[in-house]
């Protein structure tokens, strides 16, 4: 065979010099497992205070989420996890670690989130809340009236309250209720969070496609629509479905960002390093151990994995006390998960609407009809079942990202749909018929659309591509009462530190949740730095600072 060469031939052993960068056994004061956003923030952060840090992922791509692949080949790249980023304007690290030095550009349209519906009709939830109210207005309003009214307090909400929240370690639940009762606005969080998101939206809009909308953009990620105790992020998770941002050049760009600032701060990455154990000796974490072979010895040892696998799979059930692992064996995973359809096509959607500025919005929701048909097929999923109406949202990505395709006059967009891990039938079954009806109700919609090009990833398709979103899972976990605030992942390791000394946890499923919102990673990173003992060189920002202050002055284990 010409140029054949036998050192590449199929069994071939490489010598052990192959090694040589990185010996065998290493010593580091942190090791980071995962180089997902979590891990990757915790990193930098250590990394700068002059703490020796190592990072080690398993896949050869770091990011996690924040993927940008070829899925589309040849020359058409799109974002298969990761493209919404909805807390650009809070998240400590976009200033801390001043990431936009790296390039890292976001854009973030007035047109956010728009339906079309069967009739012609469409509805948009923009940047502008006087686009918004106005668009509302077509339907009704009143219901444009009461939007202005109450999104003026679920602002304040926000700004105030579960934003800074969201980097700050959690509080137990008897302490937050005491701390919100003191301020008008801590009172109205507290009634909201009485309440089922489909409470609070039929109670004050009374149009059915407003209706509808706004319960899609509350649950979208994962919210129980019937169920109490988290009312509290309808106000957060609305207003961020209207304040999103993507990443210029595609959504990977924000992970390079992050591991450039764990690198040029004498930090290390590894990837193509999957461990198998996080060493305990004692009750006291010691290190890691890499499939090839290869050990870290680490005083600190952080993990952003799944509970499953982090406690049982790398600790091992004989290092954990009876509490923990019960309380991991309990952790419940997603109701649903995504099966998305990416597409190239030679036109950007079109949708046969009432107002051509639907063409233009981030994203857009297809299939909405009524409340109960929204309900009805959440419901559906849930059971393990798609047949007939599908309900999801699009996005043309280089409409504000043209980088994502190289081939002049073409587009690259996804439909995401709302999808069981257990389905009806199976997937490998029944892959190519969802995705036909994907196509089929997008096209419905926007009727211009020639595709010319696809490809699905179904929720067993995240999993494979990475096995720590087990069963799919987004968030590493669902997000119910029971696992959110101070029970996120249990109540013993919430805070970012464990039962095991020297073993924290910094991912999803950590407090706050997942969503690319950095809190866990920034959480863990403050625990840790005051933990080694080793000075800050960041602050608080203001909004938190002020958060902390007026709630919990008193209280040092918040800060």
């Amino acid at each position: 065979m010409t140029g054949y060469n036998p050192e590449l031939a199929y069994g071939y052993q490489p010598p052990e010099t192959h090694l040589q960068e990185f010996p065998r056994q290493s010593k580091y004061d942190v090791a980071v497992i995962g180089a997902g956003p979590n891990g990757l923030i915790a990193a930098a952060y250590l990394a700068r205070t002059g703490l020796k840090v190592c990072v080690v992922e398993r896949r050869y791509e770091i990011g996690g989420g924040l993927a940008t692949e070829e899925i589309l080949f040849p020359s058409h790249y799109s974002n298969p996890h990761a493209i919404y980023h909805m807390m650009l304007d809070y998240m400590p690290p976009m200033q801390d670690l001043g990431l936009d030095k790296h390039g890292l550009t976001f854009v973030s349209p007035n047109a956010q989130t728009g339906a079309v519906f069967d009739d012609g009709s469409s509805l948009l939830l923009c940047r502008m809340i006087e686009d918004t109210k106005d668009s509302i207005a077509k339907f009704s309003e009143k219901d444009s009236e009461t939007f202005g009214r109450v999104w003026r307090k679920w602002r304040q909400v926000v700004d105030e309250l579960v934003a800074p929240a969201t980097y700050l370690p959690p509080v137990a639940p008897i302490d937050l209720i005491e701390a919100m009762e003191q301020t008008e606005i801590g009172k109205e969080l507290l009634e909201l969070s009485e309440q089922s998101p489909i409470e609070i939206i039929t109670d004050l809009f009374e149009n059915e496609k407003v209706r509808s909308l706004l319960l899609y953009a509350a649950c979208m990620w994962g919210l129980d629509a019937e169920e109490s105790g988290l009312g509290f992020m309808v106000p957060l998770l609305i207003d961020r479905t209207m304040n999103k941002g993507i990443c210029y050049g595609g959504s990977h760009r924000l992970a390079a960002a992050l591991a450039r600032e764990v690198i040029q701060h004498g930090g290390t990455v590894l990837d193509t390093s999957e461990v198998v154990n996080i060493r305990v000796e004692g009750g006291v974490a010691k290190g890691i151990d890499l499939e090839d072979g290869r050990s870290i010895d680490a005083g600190i040892v952080m993990s952003s994995l799944d509970p499953h696998t982090t406690f049982l799979d790398l600790v091992g059930r004989e290092n954990l006390s009876p509490s923990l692992t019960s309380s991991v064996e309990r952790w419940e995973w997603e109701k649903w998960s995504f099966f998305t359809t990416h597409i190239v096509t030679d036109d950007r959607p079109r949708y046969g609407t009432d107002d051509p500025w639907a063409d233009d919005a981030f994203m857009t929701v297809i299939g909405l009809d009524t409340v109960d048909g929204l309900l009805e097929y959440w419901d559906g999923v849930i059971e393990g079942r798609i047949d007939g109406r599908i309900v999801g949202h699009a996005t043309c990505e280089t409409i504000y990202d043209p980088t994502l395709s190289k081939v002049p006059g073409h587009e690259v967009g996804f439909l995401q749909i709302h999808a069981p891990y257990d389905l009806e039938g199976g997937w490998d079954q029944r892959t190519k018929e969802i995705e036909s009806l994907v196509v089929d109700t997008w096209k419905g919609a926007a009727p211009n659309l020639n595709v010319i090009q696809r490809h699905s990833e179904t929720p067993v398709g995240i999993e494979t591509r990475l096995p720590h979103m087990r069963r799919g899972s987004i968030k590493h976990g669902a997000y119910n009462p029971l696992q959110m605030g101070a029970m996120r992942p249990n109540d013993e390791c919430s805070s970012s530190r464990t039962p095991i000394d020297g073993l924290y946890v910094c991912g999803a499923s950590t407090y706050p949740g997942g969503l690319i919102i950095g809190g866990p990673g920034y959480i863990a990173a403050n625990i840790v730095a005051e933990d080694a003992g080793v000075d800050k060189w960041w602050t608080l920002p203001d909004y938190i600072q002020k958060y902390h202050d007026t709630y919990f002055a008193e209280d040092t284990s918040v800060a």
